[in-house]
């Protein structure tokens, strides 16, 4: 039998090591002792093992020639009084001070010097930083301990108030609190410190009606009356997680006097909570609701009376799991086939709470694909949890992906890698002169742009050239009627929809959009359209995403036929036990253990990994002989009961390093980067390599195969929430620092992407101000560089148009500007509600407009900013514009004339007499007034070079012209508009051209070229996802059918530009898509249906516009003709007529077809003499009006207002 080798202590030498002694000869001078021999004698002087030594002067005295024992001077020094006590004292025989410190990790007892536990290295006292955290805090006090006093002497009192607290200690210990501090006869404890538990309120809440059954036992012994109130609040705290050792303050939070104030509320005997901590524990405790008190300090929180304990089972969280989900499996598998064999794209959201399976089913499904008949290519992009900027993030991922395109590239190896990965794509289905203009154009999302030499340049305009011979869409723009506002949103969809249909066309192609719950809505809107209008090809888009999106988007998805929404559930027990038996590979856990785990995770597939990894980590379970092996002799498994608990329950168990790590991870993203860490903090790269290499084998971070940025490895959180409750646990001083540290590193890191990192940078200097201020430092300069960056960030924004974007990136400066009291600054302020009004003047807010002009015009004048009074005027323009004030927006479109001549702005002076136009043609004030506006704005748009604009314009005064009768000039600028359109890549404008050219071809008489340039815009339409213009553009074709005779096509059409704006979020049916279809049932004869569309288009119209008021009722009163009431149908023609009349010639078409139309109506009221000489006077009135066959082809010519 071999003996077990007994280990010998740390600090006893051999027993055969000779120790010298001062004096002797052989005592070593200090030089010839190594690091190691020179500690090792320190130890040895330093420590008692045992008493074969006397003990002199400060020196160890040799008793034999070799030591065996030696002993050192037996005594500890207060540090607080100098008192000399014995070794053995924890405190001060003089003042109590602790002699000793306790380590809170292991429990090992230190000297009260030491900086760092002997045993497990963690750091104590004062050497750990503060965290957020949320803890459960109990608050007890003696009732009636005043009384007694008066009758017991001080010294029973005494005794007795020490049995209380001790007493009291016990209990709170026995389920997990920690007692703060003792005060006076009152006990404040904490639960949820230094380590937390899944039911630290429900804990604490034991602990309380343990207390008062332990105070009713104390009576009994004492022979006392004394009574005990109690009370127990939940909520965030900061917490020194080390102060405790050395009894010290732990807590600091509102929480805290909560609880102090709602003890003293409480009755005696009684057990009084607080709302947070009744809705963690109302499966296992009884209560019932409190009256508020009035006048009290916290008296109308609510506050609830603990009654005992129940037996009502815990609630289920609805959630699920990856194995079990064959369900799933076979449905996404079906509709991929769908997909490839219908060759058409749909959109499938994989909702789900946090932890429940959505990533592993969808991981999962593309491997089962990837070995299948038709493999697709697979894209994937991640929205970033930061909120607002973000917009294309995804898509510029999956672009980079494609490309082979890292963060790290400069711009011009960036712009290459993507000019040569499109034309790789594209090229073979799109041709290579398209292909180059969508490179041109997706550069935008990735950040860079297509490095161009002399010759290329000169050989792209070649190609734009050819197209526009051609007839060729090449460009996008702009939906909305003269403005710049949604023109880069299309270029988006546009580009995007050509680059991935290309790529489709090669094979099935998969997107996958990860976290799309935090998705801006542009984002949204873009992929349904992009799955309403994605044409024939092989394509499936996975959006992987919470519940919150529906929540905070509930239509998404609602209006797309090709949408399904799969919801995952929990996974059922049976499962989860398979789950768990897999992940110990075959190992199987006791019963007892088995279904104590299944009953914390309660089939989340997230929890129970969560769970089985804590067992490992805290040592419960057991890697031994290539098994798992359940060591621990307690089924305590301490769980959150809710994931950030869970969570925050497997991060005590870290290292101080490690946990510090995590922390300063979690202030750089999602994906980090050691460099990053490194910035934020005053780590050494191999310490934080060391913690990483560790967290990575917890299974809290993982380590990605590919970086983005060159040179640095690349990891990330295994979920999400690991980083959000690693971040909650800083202190915002913290998070402050380190979010300024990270945004430098940011700018220094990578300077050739700063447009694409503005988001970035200015969500960190934005928490970086937060922080600051929430902690009471306004911190001005930081306040100043977070308000540049979300201004920078939004002009970015506008120039993609992602306008909901911009205008929230603006608030956030605003807000800033106004917290930080930098409205003082009247030219900061002045500028960004200037550049606010900007974005918010295109999304109908005329309040918000109003509003902030009213600030600028005042702040303008008194710091001398004509240029910003000048922008103001325009700002106020548009929102009278959408109040449909024609006289108020004239005017200040004056205004803000007068003062961009007066500053020279030629670009200003444009857009003035751009928006003059747009505002007079579509509020019906002058034609001819409109006509000038715009002759005005393209003559300096042309003087600039402005190609955009001119072409814009251009097809503005075309369809001006048209709508004045004045066919021979508008037909030549109309097509002019549209080579300008095609040459500078205004999609929007060509469109326009189309659908005025399409008119005029009507009423010449030639409906094959009519229908052609409708079907052409609506082409366009259809490839800038644009809804709205498509709709437009297929009511007129519908008009166009039913004046050649063609009732039943015309109503298909209407029809679907009816469902087309459903689809796009109308809730109401437009006054002109009513009066259209009120005369396509005029035209089948049901009068009823007529007469009914005929009211409601006039019941629609909004404003003061007497234009399309007069041109609806001359409809209506054909209606009424043809149902035979005679007197509605004649006064409703006469007061058309009659204003129209009144227009000096402005509006030739709307008065010849009236007039026509009531010659119709008098012929069926049969009246042919007054019949005759109406059509008689149509006909004088279309002599000057050239290029019309016949009277008959006028029925379309109706002058919408398409402008708005």
């Amino acid at each position: 039998m071999v003996r077990p080798r007994a280990k010998r202590s740390l600090f006893l030498p051999p027993r055969e090591m000779t120790v010298p002694f001062r004096g002797d000869p052989n005592w070593p001078q200090c030089s010839d002792l190594g690091p190691y021999q020179t500690w090792q004698l320190r130890l040895l002087l330093r420590v008692r093992v045992g008493s074969g030594c006397q003990v002199g002067t400060g020196l160890v005295r040799p008793i034999g020639d070799r030591y065996t024992d030696l002993m050192v001077e037996p005594s500890i020094r207060c540090p607080q009084c100098g008192t000399t006590n014995p070794p053995q004292a924890q405190f001060c025989m003089r003042c109590g001070t602790a002699l000793v410190q306790r380590c809170p990790t292991c429990g090992r007892v230190n000297p009260s010097g030491a900086q760092f536990c002997l045993q497990c290295g963690t750091p104590l006292q004062g050497t750990g930083a503060a965290e957020r955290r949320v803890v459960t805090v109990l608050f007890a006090d003696l009732a009636g301990s005043t009384r007694l006093t008066k009758q017991l002497d001080p010294e029973p009192m005494r005794a007795l108030i020490a049995r209380f607290f001790a007493a009291m200690r016990e209990e709170i210990t026995r389920y997990g609190g920690t007692v703060e501090k003792f005060i006076g006869d009152a006990v404040m404890a904490v639960f949820g410190m230094p380590a937390a538990h899944e039911d630290d309120p429900e804990r604490a809440l034991r602990a309380a009606l343990a207390m008062q059954r332990r105070m009713a036992s104390l009576n009994a012994e004492l022979d006392a009356d004394l009574h005990l109130r109690i009370a127990i609040t939940t909520g965030e705290v900061v917490a020194d997680l080390l102060a405790a050792a050395a009894g010290q303050f732990m807590v600091t939070g509102e929480v805290v006097n909560f609880a102090a104030r709602l003890q003293a509320q409480a009755p005696p005997d009684g057990i009084v909570m607080d709302d947070r901590t009744c809705e963690a524990t109302r499966h296992a405790i009884a209560h019932e609701p409190l009256p508020p008190l009035e006048g009290e300090e916290f008296g109308a929180r609510p506050r609830f009376r603990v009654t005992g304990l129940t037996d009502k089972p815990p609630a289920r969280r609805l959630q699920a799991e990856m194995i079990g989900r064959d369900e799933e499996m076979r449905f996404l598998t079906a509709l991929y086939r769908r997909v490839v064999e219908g060759q058409h794209p749909h959109l499938v959201t994989v909702a789900a709470v946090a932890g429940i399976g959505k990533t592993r089913l969808v991981e999962e499904f593309l491997q089962n694909l990837k070995h299948g008949d038709a493999p697709p290519h697979i894209l994937r992009g991640r929205c970033p949890a930061y909120g607002e900027g973000l917009t294309y993030w995804p898509l510029a991922e999956m672009l980079k992906q494609e490309c082979d395109i890292k963060d790290s590239d400069p711009l011009a190896v960036a712009g290459q890698k993507l000019h040569d990965g499109v034309l790789r794509v594209c090229a073979p289905v799109l041709g290579s002169d398209e292909s180059e203009m969508l490179a041109d154009d997706l550069a935008t999302i990735v950040g860079t742009e297509i490095p161009r030499d002399y010759d290329t340049l000169w050989k792209t305009r070649l190609a734009r050239l050819k197209t526009l011979v051609d007839g060729r869409p090449v460009a996008v723009r702009d939906p909305s009627v003269g403005s710049e506002t949604r023109h880069s949103s299309e270029v988006v969809l546009h580009s995007l929809r050509g680059f991935l249909y290309a790529r489709a066309r090669s094979g099935p192609l998969v997107l996958v959009f990860e976290d799309l719950h935090w998705a801006e809505q542009s984002l949204l809107e873009l992929l349904e359209r992009l799955t309403a209008r994605g044409g024939e090809a092989p394509m499936l888009i996975l959006c992987l995403a919470r519940p919150d999106l529906l929540d905070r988007h509930p239509t998404w998805g609602v209006r797309l036929r090709e949408h399904t929404t799969l919801t995952l559930s929990p996974l059922s027990p049976a499962h989860s036990a398979r789950l768990i038996t897999e992940a110990l590979r075959g190992t199987v856990l006791p019963t007892d253990v088995r279904d104590a785990v299944l009953s914390r995770a309660e089939g989340n597939p997230f929890f129970l990994s969560e769970i089985m990894s804590r067992l490992i980590d805290e040592g419960s379970l057991r890697h031994e002989g290539g098994k798992w092996k359940w060591v621990s002799r307690s089924l305590d498994i301490r769980i959150p009961d809710t994931i950030q608990g869970l969570l925050l329950s497997r991060l005590d168990l870290l290292s101080p390093l490690e946990k510090r790590v995590i922390q300063d991870a979690s202030v750089v993203g999602r994906i980090f980067w050691p460099g990053a860490i490194n910035a934020v903090d005053s780590l050494s790269p191999d310490e934080t390599a060391a913690a990483m290499a560790r967290l990575v084998e917890r299974d809290l971070i993982e380590e990605r195969p590919a970086s983005s940025l060159a040179g640095e490895r690349e990891f990330a959180f295994s979920h999400a929430l690991i980083r959000e409750v690693a971040y909650t646990t800083l202190p915002k001083t913290a998070r402050s620092e380190h979010h300024r540290r990270l945004a430098t590193w940011l700018q220094e890191s990578a300077p050739d992407h700063g447009e694409e990192f503005l988001e970035i940078l200015a969500h960190h200097l934005e928490h970086a101000w937060r922080y600051r201020f929430e902690t009471g430092d306004h911190a001005d300069e930081l306040a100043r560089d977070a308000v540049d960056a979300l201004r920078r960030a939004a002009r970015r924004a506008t120039a993609l148009g992602t306008l909901p974007e911009a205008r929230r990136l603006y608030e956030r400066a605003l807000t800033i500007v106004r917290s930080a009291g930098l409205h003082a600054d009247a030219t900061l302020y002045a500028e960004l509600l200037t550049d606010h009004s900007d974005v918010v003047k295109w999304m109908s807010a005329p309040a918000t407009v109003f509003a902030s002009t009213e600030t600028v015009l005042q702040l303008a004048q008194q710091i001398g900013r004509d240029d910003l009074l000048a922008r103001a005027w325009l700002n106020r323009a548009f929102a009278e514009y959408d109040k449909n004030s024609l006289q108020t927006a004239e005017s200040a479109l004056h205004k803000a004339l007068e003062l961009f001549k007066r500053l020279a702005d030629r670009q200003g002076e444009a857009e003035v007499y751009e928006l003059l136009g747009i505002i007079t043609h579509s509020l019906r004030g002058r034609l001819s007034k409109a006509q000038t506006a715009y002759r005005k704005a393209l003559e300096l748009y042309e003087a600039m070079g402005e190609g955009k604009g001119a072409a814009r314009t251009t097809a503005f005064l075309g369809r001006a012209l048209l709508d004045a009768g004045e066919l021979a000039q508008a037909k030549p600028l109309l097509l002019n508009a549209l080579g300008l359109a095609r040459t500078h890549h205004e999609r929007i404008s060509e469109a326009r051209s189309l659908i005025a050219l399409a008119i005029i071809e009507h009423l010449a008489g030639d409906p094959a070229a009519c229908v052609s340039n409708f079907t052409g815009s609506i082409a366009i339409w259809r490839q800038l996802g644009d809804a709205v213009g498509e709709a437009y553009t297929h009511r007129h074709l519908g008009m166009h059918l039913l004046r050649r005779g063609k009732p039943e096509e015309a109503e298909r059409e209407i029809q679907t530009a009816r469902q087309l704006l459903r689809e796009n979020g109308a809730v109401e049916d437009s006054p002109f898509l009513l009066r259209s279809l009120a005369e396509v049932y005029l035209a089948k004869g049901d009068l009823a249906r007529a007469s009914d569309y005929g009211e409601r288009s006039i019941a629609a119209l909004l404003g003061d516009d007497e234009m399309p008021l007069a041109t609806h009722r001359v409809t209506l009163a054909r209606v009424r003709a043809a149902q035979g009431r005679t007197e509605e149908a004649e006064a409703l023609f006469a007061e058309s007529v009659e204003f129209l009349g009144q227009q000096d010639q402005e509006y030739r078409f709307d008065l010849a077809v009236s007039l026509l139309k009531y010659g119709e109506a008098l012929q069926l009221m049969e009246q042919p003499h007054g019949a005759s000489n109406f059509v008689r006077e149509a006909d004088a009135k279309l002599q000057s009006i050239e290029s019309i066959e016949s009277v008959e082809s006028l029925g379309s010519t109706d002058t919408d207002h398409f402008l708005r």
